[in-house]
């Protein structure tokens, strides 16, 4: 679950629940706080916000879930060579 708050109020409290997530208080130019797995990493601020973001949205889903999809992975050429099908 990825969140975006603006509220000074509920922002931290809502991207601190969510896998990651940033809270963006009034105005944009104080910066954005970052939570991943309910942890502050980083306050980005700039001009670049929304693509510094981004990036770190993609990184976080490599390192979160790569491992997982590499062992479904590994599974099913088992499955299929145990069934005689050909592996991919």
């Amino acid at each position: 679950m990825t969140s975006r708050d603006g509220c000074v109020v509920n922002g931290p409290g809502e991207s601190k629940h969510a896998n990651i997530g940033i809270s963006l208080p009034a105005p944009a130019s104080a910066g954005g706080a970052v939570y991943e797995d309910g942890e502050k990493t980083v306050t980005l601020k700039g001009e670049r916000i929304a693509e510094e973001f981004q990036e770190l949205v993609e990184q976080y889903v490599a390192r979160r879930y790569a491992r997982s999809v590499t062992h479904e992975r590994a599974r099913r050429t088992q499955v299929q060579a145990l069934r005689g099908g050909t592996t991919r």
